[in-house]
Parts: C-alpha cells; structure tokens; sequence
C-alpha cells in the first residue's frame, strides 16, 4: 500500500514533535488517537524526552522499529523540510505538516513552501499541508489532527455518508461539529492547507475509493492543478459519488488572462461555475449548507429523471418552493386527471396542484403520507415538506413515512419546529434524507437530477496542445475564417486603400461600417479606428482615411491591413466564444454582447466541447435570456443555432488547437445569426492547415 492508501488506513502513526505539554499539537494528537481507538502502532519523535505518558519516544525517525505509514509533523515550520526528507529517506508513507508560516505569509515563506516541494520531489513520502488540519476518519480509529472538533467525547466522533475535503481546517472543524451536533457525523475529513503536495484532487480520489463515503464535500479555494480536479471528480461520478463544492472567494478575478471581453468575463467564480456545471457538481454558498446538501445527496438513492412532486400543507411553502425550483433543473409537472382523483379524498380545503397544499390537517395524520406515496408512483423524486402540525401525529406520521420505501428517493423537509423535534431525530436516524433548510433541499434535488443525467462533458481535461506560436488574425481574416467554417459574417470586405472602400460601400448599397484592420489591434475603438453610420460611398473613402489615420497614430507598431466596409446591422447583441483557459483548458461561453458585455456581466460558461443539450441550458441560464425572444428586430432569435454555434466554437478550440475565438458582437438580425466582429488567435496545429 502507497501514497494516499497509507494515509486513510495506516497501520503505524509516527508524532514528530510529541510533548509533555497537554496543549501543544503533537501531544493532542496522541491524545485523538487514544480517544477514537487507534488500534495501530503510535511511536513518538523528540530527542529531548525518553517517554511521554507510557509512550516510547525515540530521537528521530531513523531509530523507529520500521517505517511509518504516516508522519505527524507537530515541529515549527523551518524544521519540516529536514522532517519530510527523513521521512522520505526511512520510506514513510505521508507526512501530515500542521505548522503554518509557508507561502500564506509571503516570499519567506514561499521559499520555505518550495524547499518542502523539493524535499517531496527527493523521495517517494507525499506531504498533507503545511498548514493542514490533519486526518478524521472515525470508522478506522483514526484522528491525526489538533482540531478542536476532537474534543467531544469519543461517542459523539462518529462516522457518515459524507467525506469532506477542505483547504480550510477551521471550516472542517465546524463541519464536523455541526455532523455531531445533529447526532451525525462525517465519513472522513481531509484538510489540505497550502498543498505543496497533496491537493483537492488527490483527497477527492482518495474519498471516491473509500467505501463509507456516498457523497464528497469540498470546501474550495482554489483549484491548482484543473485538469487533475477534472478527473478527480468524473471518476467520483464514474463510482456513483456525488461532489458539491462551497467556493470560498468567488468575487477574485483571473489576473490578465486574455484581452477580450471573455478574458475579462472569465473571473475564478464564472469559470468554477462553468466547470462544475458542466461535471454535475453542485456548487452551494455557505459550509452549512453544503453539509445539508451533500449528507441529502449521500442518503438519497438515484434519481431516473427531473419530475419532482411536493407534497406540503402550508400554502405559503408550497410558493416558496416552487419559486426556488425556478431555474434549476427541476419540473414540476401538473397531476394526470388520474392522479387528481386519487388525491381529492386526502385534500382538506387545499389543492391538488404541484407544489400540492394538502390545507387543513386536523384528522386523519395518515394522509400525510398516503399523498407522498402516491406522488412517489408518478414522479422521479418526491418532496415531503413536514411544516407544523399537531405533535400528537408527529410519531405515526414517522412511521408511514420511513414505510414507503426509498424508490423513488423521498427527500424530506421537515419545517415544523422543536415541538416536533425528535420526528426529525428519528428520520435521520433511519439514514433518510432530510433538512431543515428549504434552499439546500431544492439544490439537493437539483443536484440528484444532474448527477444522474448523462455526463455533459466526456473529454476528461482535455488540453491544446501547441508549442506556443500564436497567430492573431486581423478581424477581416477572422470573420474569413469563420465563415468557413459555417458561421456567416455580416456582407462586407477589405479595402486597402480609399478607393476600394468606396467601391465595396456601393456594392453593399446601404448603410456601412468602416473599421480598421490590423491583427495587432483587437478593441478597435479605443484607438479610433471604427466610423459608423456612412450613409453615401463617397463618404466611406472618408472613413477609411480616417481610421487608417487614427490607428497609426495610436498603435503606430500595429500592422495595418487596410480597413473593412461591411454593412450596417442592427439586432440583438450575443457574445460567443471560445478560450483555452490556463487550468481548466477548453472552455466556451455566451452572454450578453456588444461594448457592455463587460459592464453587464450576463455570461455562463462551460468546459469544451459541448453537446447541443448543454448549450442550450447555457443560453437558457442567461438572465438577459429573455430578450432572445423580442421581436423588435424580426423574427425571435433562433436559439437553437446559438446552441450549434457554440457546440461548433467548443469543438474547435477543444479539437483545432484555435487558443481564442471570441464573437462579439453575434448578432440576431430578425432572420440570420452574423458575426460582426470577431478575435481568433491559432495555436500552431491550426496554422499548418490553413
């Protein structure tokens, strides 16, 4: 057994570091692992002590009987690299760094982070950390770590569906104490830090083979390696383990990535929503709620569909709900006349709708769950909301529900209060899925629904590969290229000089654009190189002076092609694109478009390629998504060949080495989609077909 299998089932645990001192790290440690049962050898490290509390303590980790499965280093910080390459060099297994003081606190530290890295990269030991918050895996015994959350008694350190991954100790800490405090408790808890070595990926992987987790919670705040964390995660859904994920600073921004409107929209919390929604994670906002979320996603059995039926008898949750569904991928479709008929004898005062209201709830407790089990026959999943009710019905009402089984998978809400208190003690302790938290039983149910759907990306991180040569293309090569590709531009051409412009201004025979070409100028108007609204050819040779004229005094370095005259056109403005973004690589994204594409913000993005289905949803998810359907300018903007446009922009940059291929303006004229403008940049592979 190597790496990350001797960290989560070590037969030997070495403290480095171990003190008389009941408060110091190395010495809570000893004290966890006694507390949990730690049932393999612990040796302690400290050439100034012989034996501390009936533990043998040798000098260093050469004089330990046999190498260790796991290190705990409980030293300061400068003394970890020479920990680590002992550890390596008596072929421990991994070693646990809790000190801080690396590269969270600035250039010394970073060089001390990097001298860890090099000490990894000398031997064959994996280091957790710095600045980790150890191992808890109760159902081994093991708890290699300080944190506070150890400090319950030993019976409420319990095991659970859910495995946690965190960056944040503190944050893991909570969650484990907010698992116990509902009588629960998690699978495991891996707490990164800095990872040196060990990352999010790495522990996802190692949670998706342990066999007590059924669900893996991240607490994330960055990704480091993204084509690693893509495949972490599809092989957690290719074992049946859904990933929800709480982003911890999602308003930072990608620092200079790209010069674009893209580059600029593609900030840390638009781009992890794009790849999570694309890999059926669920993304949630608060560590509280991705608890919720993920012990409901781990209790809940699979989900065949997105027909969801709540039952409720409260009119004003039956709202709620259905107003938190809006937007997800939830549907929740209108009862059959059939169906309707079989629920009126149930239905005091209520409705039989979908929310269903069942109104007064006065007699007969049964039919609480009587109405849940026939909505359980005719949707994929079943929302029972338990709000007030009298506590004398708490108990039956209890039992019929745990009776109906768990196929289809019943989510349970229960909103009705400490009166009714221990009916909801008793649903979790039957190991049913249930929270008190009606957002993050709608996100759980939306997060069933994706995560059995069929995976919307299959390329598994899937990069350009390219030498780095990168060609610009002026945007007259770029719309050329494009529309050889199957995405029409607006009629235009290149004028070279003044009297070509305007002759392709009377061609045109309407209002045109005269626009600069260069591909060394990609926002044109910053440097005065667009003139808009030319009524007469005369007056487009004028324009083409003048653009000409201001680009070179701007960009004087610039390569100027001439000017292209296109004509004028008006309709609803959509931004299209493609990028090869530095840690997740291809990805595509729509918004809105034009010159506030940036200023308003609307934009989804998704890992590349895309299917057709995928697209759509990203469209759909737009808030500006509305205004495809206006009429203004004609006909309502034809949403499925946006959808075929992204498909086809995913699929060349995914797989014809194009590193950028922004749209911007594409615009829906009333009868056709055309690109206005447009920045390509080709990787190398790419220009040798050209």
């Amino acid at each position: 057994m190597t790496g990350l299998g001797r960290l989560l089932a070590p037969e030997s645990i070495a403290i480095v570091g171990v003190s008389a001192d009941t408060g110091k790290h190395g010495r809570r440690v000893l004290a966890n692992l006694r507390k949990v049962g730690f049932d393999g050898e612990i040796w302690g490290v400290n050439p100034k002590l012989p034996e501390i509390d009936g533990l043998e303590v040798v000098a260093t980790l050469a004089d330990l009987p046999a190498p260790p499965d796991v290190v705990v280093s409980a030293v300061p910080g400068p003394l970890v690299p020479s920990v680590v390459r002992q550890a390596g060099a008596v072929g421990a297994g991994v070693v646990i760094v809790f000190a801080g003081g690396f590269s969270e606190v600035g250039e010394a530290g970073r060089v001390l982070e990097d001298d860890v890295r090099a000490a990894v990269a000398e031997s064959d030991v994996r280091v957790l950390g710095p600045n980790s918050g150890g191992v808890i895996l109760p159902v081994a015994g093991l708890a290699a770590s300080f944190l506070t959350c150890l400090d319950r008694p030993a019976d409420e350190i319990r095991s659970g569906p859910v495995g946690l991954v965190t960056q944040s100790g503190g944050t893991g800490s909570y969650m484990h104490n907010l698992a116990a405090g509902r009588g629960g408790g998690l699978a495991a808890s891996i707490s990164t830090g800095n990872e040196a070595d060990i990352d999010v990926a790495d522990a996802i992987e190692a949670l998706t083979f342990h066999e007590e987790v059924r669900a893996i919670a991240v607490v994330l705040e960055t990704v480091r390696d993204g084509g690693r964390f893509i495949r972490a995660v599809r092989g957690a859904r290719d074992a049946g383990k859904p990933v929800v994920v709480c982003h911890l600073g999602r308003t930072g921004h990608s620092t200079g990535m790209l010069a674009t409107h893209t580059g600029a929209l593609a900030t840390d919390r638009r781009v992890l929503e794009g790849v999570c929604g694309s890999l059926g994670v669920t993304l949630v906002a608060t560590p509280g709620e991705l608890y919720d979320v993920a012990e409901v996603m781990a209790r809940s059995g699979a989900v065949a569909g997105n027909r969801v039926g709540v039952v409720t008898h409260s009119g004003g949750v039956a709202i709620l709900l259905a107003d938190l569904a809006e937007g997800t991928h939830i549907t929740l479709p209108e009862p059959s006349p059939e169906v309707q008929s079989e629920l009126t004898p149930l239905i005091q005062l209520g409705t039989t709708a979908n929310p269903l209201d069942m109104g007064a709830i006065i007699g007969g407790p049964h039919r609480f769950a009587e109405v849940v089990g026939i909505f359980s026959r005719h949707h994929d999943v079943v929302l029972a909301v338990s709000s007030a009710h009298p506590p004398a019905h708490t108990e039956q009402r209890v039992d019929a529900l745990t009776a109906l089984g768990e196929a289809p998978p019943i989510v349970h809400l229960w909103m009705a209060g400490d009166v009714a208190a221990a009916g909801l003690q008793r649903l979790r302790a039957a190991g049913l899925p249930a929270t008190e938290e009606p957002r993050a039983a709608i996100a759980a149910m939306d997060g069933l629904i994706r995560f059995g759907q069929a995976g919307l990306y299959d390329e598994g991180g899937k990069r350009v590969a390219t030498s780095g040569a990168v060609e610009t293309l002026s945007e007259h090569a770029a719309k050329a290229w494009l529309d050889g590709l199957g995405m029409a531009a607006v009629a235009g051409d290149l004028a070279t000089d003044r009297a070509e412009a305007i002759d392709i201004a009377a061609d045109l025979g309407g209002p045109v654009v005269v626009k600069v070409a260069s591909p060394d100028i990609v926002h044109k108007a910053e440097v005065g190189g667009v003139r808009v609204g030319i009524a007469d050819p005369a007056a487009a040779g004028d324009a083409f002076d003048s653009v000409v004229a201001a680009a070179s005094a701007a960009a004087p370095q610039a390569r100027i092609e001439g000017a292209r005259v296109e004509l004028h056109v008006a309709g609803i403005e959509m931004l299209a694109s493609g990028i090869v973004h530095p840690q997740f690589g291809p990805m595509v994204a729509v918004g809105v478009g034009g010159a506030g594409a940036e200023a308003l913000g609307d934009v989804a993005m998704a890992l590349a390629p895309v299917n057709t289905e995928h697209a759509r949803r990203l469209i759909g998810s737009l808030a500006a998504g509305a205004v495809l359907d206006t009429t203004r300018f004609g006909a309502a903007a034809d949403r499925d060949h946006l959808a075929e446009i992204l498909v086809r922009l995913g699929g060349l940059i995914a797989e014809r080495s194009a590193v950028e291929i922004e749209i911007n303006p594409l615009t829906w004229s009333g009868t056709e989609w055309l690109t206005l403008d447009a920045v390509v940049r080709l990787g190398d592979s790419a220009q040798a077909g050209r």
